[in-house]
């Protein structure tokens, strides 16, 4: 009971008891007893609506709220409803304030809504709500060349277009049973296998990934009425055990994975090209029978000793039958040119500040071959800027990814496919190779 309504009805008590002695020894005629009695109720009458006053002040500001009754809707007690018995548990949570004596802390209704919700979702789905230890597939997903296209256009489009982006590819993720963990920038992370086991859980996300990536036809297509750029998606998805739980306190929290097998998801969605899906030795062995893949590819992942294989999903057989589809700007047409260039290459993330030289043999739109005497290794990213001469045009940052290498003599031979590069440059690239083919000629520098 609060401090102020304890007062009141102590002062209460003792003007009563009072009243009752002063009766008791002075023994004054009746007309003083009525007066006495009277001022007593009178003052008890005054207590009681200050009290009233007292614990309104501590309500809600509907104060119907806790002396009315709710009548709530009849639930159909279906335990696989679990929505339905989550707001049973609420409405319960509810009356069970509106009857209680004392108006209980935000702190304590914060906790003690926790716990009865968690009891139902452990009830009905047979998850803890603890920390625990869970086989699930992660497909990680990524925009190539997303921040040089956001460059160029303004925040409201950009908004707008991975608002579009997020609706998509989200719709695909929850009708193949997939959970969207989050979204960082342009990348989405998404679970199956977790909170709700499935059998077919591996089947569900490869699937939905090779949607995924037949949705950014349509996506792309949308954007090229809207006047903007084609985007291409590359997707990582690996299969282990994680840790799976309540990440956080009780004023912010989420529910997500982590462990080295996410780590590794993301490594794999970093190797993968534009309209490319790899997928993981363990992913792969669990459902090599259902799907046809390219040969795999050995790269070496930070936090592995030894290289691990990746596999670049292709088709897949029933139930789902369907293709990856293919990107033509990986499979552009090639003209032989020598363009010396320079260019600086990543292991990971941040590009090394030593800067390399080469020839540039072929190239398209899509890619190039090229030659070097530096020591370089597949999958390094590589960053570079070219010149054309006769368009007097020097293009920004372009960005590519090693695929192969071959050692000759001295040399380096490499295969360089494009991740990224703006508008301009690309169009200033197409109209070179187009003039090359024109000419027979090779007016670069």
């Amino acid at each position: 009971m609060r401090p102020k309504i304890k007062l009141i009805l102590g002062l209460s008590s003792i003007a009563f008891v009072l009243f009752v002695l002063a009766v008791f020894l002075f023994q004054p005629s009746l007309l003083y007893t009525v007066a006495f009695l009277i001022c007593g109720l009178l003052a008890v009458l005054i207590a009681w609506q200050i009290l009233l006053h007292t614990m309104s002040l501590h309500q809600p500001s509907n104060s119907n709220y806790l002396f009315k009754p709710i009548q709530w809707p009849q639930r159909s007690g279906d335990p696989d409803k679990l929505v339905d018995r989550l707001v049973s548990a609420v409405e319960g949570f509810i009356d069970n304030i509106r009857d209680s004596k004392e108006y209980p802390s935000n702190e304590n209704i914060r906790l003690e809504l926790q716990h009865r919700l968690s009891h139902v979702v452990e009830e009905t789905t047979g998850l803890s709500a603890g920390t625990q230890t869970i086989e699930v597939s992660v497909l990680l997903s990524d925009l190539r060349g997303f921040s040089i296209v956001s460059d160029n256009y303004s925040a409201l489009q950009v908004v707008d277009m991975l608002n579009r982006y997020f609706d998509r590819m989200c719709s695909i993720i929850y009708r193949h049973g997939g959970t969207v963990d989050k979204f960082m920038g342009d990348s989405i992370m998404a679970l199956f296998g977790v909170p709700v086991k499935r059998p077919d859980y591996i089947e569900q996300a490869i699937c939905c990934a090779v949607e995924m990536q037949i949705a950014m036809d349509a996506f792309n297509e949308e954007n090229e009425n809207l006047g903007l750029p084609s985007l291409y998606m590359g997707i990582g998805i690996n299969t282990g055990e994680v840790v799976a739980g309540k990440i956080g306190s009780d004023l912010h929290s989420e529910y997500t994975v982590i462990g080295q097998e996410v780590d590794l998801a993301s490594r794999i969605e970093s190797y993968s090209l534009r309209g490319q899906i790899l997928i993981s030795q363990k992913t792969y062995s669990k459902i090599k029978d259902l799907v046809r893949t390219a040969d795999p590819i050995i790269v070496s992942v930070k936090g592995k000793r030894d290289p691990v294989p990746l596999y670049e999903l292709l088709a897949i057989g029933e139930p789902c039958n369907i293709k990856v589809p293919i990107r033509e700007a990986r499979r552009n047409l090639r003209i032989d040119v020598n363009i010396p260039f320079t260019f600086k290459v990543s292991k990971q993330k941040a590009f090394l500040s030593q800067t390399f030289e080469g020839n540039i043999l072929d190239i398209s739109t899509g890619g190039m071959f090229a030659c070097t005497i530096n020591a370089v290794e597949p999958y390094y990213n590589v960053k570079f800027r070219l010149g054309f001469a006769t368009l007097g045009i020097n293009t920004d940052d372009i960005f590519g990814k090693i695929l192969r290498v071959k050692k000759e003599m001295d040399l380096y031979k490499i295969n360089i496919a494009f991740t990224a590069m703006n508008q301009k440059d690309a169009g200033a690239l197409k109209e070179f190779i187009e003039q090359i083919i024109k000419t027979s000629a090779i007016p670069c520098t």
